[in-house]
């Protein structure tokens, strides 16, 4: 939640992973308990101040003007209330001082059973607001520390955005100083509807060597020190942390402020601490149609499991993992499993994603361009031979394209009519589609972005731009058709009639020569 920007969001969400590897010692895995720490579940009729401190205004008087973030809200007591079982933060359209927003910021700091804790699971069960502008946070930080930050730690076990909220973030934030602030983020996305569509339980395991995040019963993403650049930073075995709640508005993160979309509420079910973990699933949560995922039961504590898997397709297992072979529909993968510490169920709903088909060639570099190449960083050819006709690219002609090794954020920029609508892109119901054949590496990214090119500038990242979509090779010096999934939602302001422009970003984020050669640039439809 702390101190964002927007160079670092751009590079936060290039960089976004799923899961990472485990490191340093393992922690010893204890039976799950039912009976947490720390619990509110809002069942009064206010905020429970022996659980909660306010923290109000604008930042000044903590030392951090516009909360650190370059927020537009002054936060204020009367935008927390509490009723029917629900903690509700409204940002509201309202003048206090120099702001014109108001909304509301809890912590746990200092109050009851201490406020702060080191290692656990901390969780939250939210619905998120969905306005452009809206910046709805449960996260933690270190409690009664000399040490500054960031090289105290930051722990954010949710973010999200009113223009994005079809994804959910968890990141750590770390470094020496300051002027060394660096941050490990991921992201998942929800198709066809989003995360604020309901509510979800969101949560973190924090171990000494490990920090996990969940979204009801899914793992989907882990941290330890040897994701980072330096393990030393690693500092989330020292402190103790308190939680904290809040809806920001605007700010670094946050974006354009929809006004017309005010009041927005961020909502919350319970708030809870736990001892240890539980057991979870892995897996994917959207799956391609007529494809084949794997689910597998993790951070299972005590012995002697049994398993009793279902799906829809009618795939069983009696093992730790189930294999499902999906068709055209989703539905619920659930496991029961026994062991020492219990019994446990756990559901996964599987969104499939729709069959997609060809209605629009976009270029294929022959017969059919619907593009206009108006920027190329490296050199590009738009006639080239095919270097290896194969059974998924046998055209003669396609185009040759050099990476520029000289820079960073290499583009391929092309005016386009072809987009009247891009919130079918943002739904899944439409997709981009490129056929590749590369020198580079396995996993190699390619974005496309959307925008709108008369408002997006060189420097005013991410004006102008509405959203962007990535693809990874899956093999080398072979033709691949790559399908791109939704990565961002970036500006809210740029609205979804607005966009003119495609640009092809290839190994983003790098100082790479490869060649590529590229064809069938089509866009695909239900």
């Amino acid at each position: 939640m702390y101190r964002y920007t927007l160079s670092s969001t751009w590079a936060r969400l290039l960089a976004c992973t799923l899961l990472g590897a485990a490191a340093g010692p393992a922690a010893a895995q204890q039976c799950p308990t039912s009976v947490p720490r720390f619990a509110d579940e809002f069942n009064g009729t206010a905020v429970d101040t022996s659980k909660w401190e306010f923290q109000n205004g604008d930042g000044c008087s903590y030392g951090i003007c516009g909360w650190g973030n370059s927020e537009l809200q002054s936060y204020q007591t009367a935008n927390a209330s509490v009723a029917n079982g629900v903690l509700t933060i409204t940002a509201k359209k309202q003048r206090v001082g120099a702001k014109a927003y108001t909304s509301a910021r809890l912590r746990t700091l200092n109050k009851l059973a201490s406020g702060q804790w080191t290692h656990g699971r901390f969780e939250a069960r939210m619905k998120t607001p969905k306005g452009s502008g809206m910046w709805p946070a449960f996260w933690m930080l270190p409690a009664n520390t000399n040490v500054a930050w960031p090289a105290s730690g930051e722990i954010d076990v949710m973010e999200s955005t009113g223009q994005k909220h079809m994804f959910a973030l968890g990141t750590i934030h770390y470094g020496s100083s300051n002027a060394n602030h660096q941050f490990l983020s991921s992201s998942i996305l929800k198709q066809p509807d989003s995360w604020a569509d309901a509510f979800h339980t969101y949560s973190v395991v924090w171990t000494p060597y490990k920090i996990s995040w969940y979204i009801d019963d899914l793992l989907y993403a882990s941290k330890t020190p040897a994701d980072m650049a330096n393990q030393a930073d690693w500092t989330f075995e020292n402190y103790k942390y308190y939680l904290i709640l809040n809806l920001a508005v605007g700010g670094n993160l946050g974006g354009t402020v929809d006004n017309t979309a005010l009041p927005q509420t961020l909502q919350v079910d319970y708030v809870r601490v736990y001892d240890g973990t539980q057991p979870s699933l892995s897996g994917p949560h959207i799956a391609e149609p007529n494809s084949t995922a794997s689910y597998t039961v993790v951070d299972e504590a005590g012995t002697g499991s049994t398993y009793s898997w279902t799906s829809p397709t009618g795939q069983t297992s009696t093992g730790k993992s189930l294999n499902v072979n999906w068709g055209t529909t989703g539905g619920n993968v659930s496991v029961a499993m026994t062991n020492s510490c219990g019994s446990f169920t756990k559901t996964l709903p599987v969104t499939v994603s729709p069959v997609l088909s060809q209605s629009v060639m976009l270029d294929d570099f022959e017969a059919n361009r619907k593009l206009s190449y108006v920027s190329v960083t490296g050199t590009l050819s738009q006639a080239a031979a095919n270097p290896a006709p194969d059974a998924v690219n046998g055209s003669p002609t396609v185009a040759r394209y050099v990476r520029s090794a000289a820079t960073q954020y290499d583009l391929i920029s092309a005016a386009t009519n072809q987009i009247p609508d891009a919130a079918p892109y943002v739904r899944g119901d439409k997709a981009f589609y490129l056929d590749v054949h590369s020198t580079a590496p396995v996993g190699t990214s390619m974005l496309i972005q959307l925008e709108n090119g008369s408002t997006a500038t060189a420097s005013n990242f991410p004006t102008g731009r509405h959203s962007r979509y990535m693809a990874r090779t899956v093999t080398q010096n072979g033709w691949q058709r790559l399908k791109f999934v939704l990565d961002d939602r970036l500006d809210g302001a740029t609205a979804d009639t607005a966009v003119t422009r495609m640009v092809l970003l290839i190994n983003p984020n790098s100082f790479t020569g490869d060649t590529y050669h590229l064809d069938n640039y089509a866009i695909y439809s239900r």
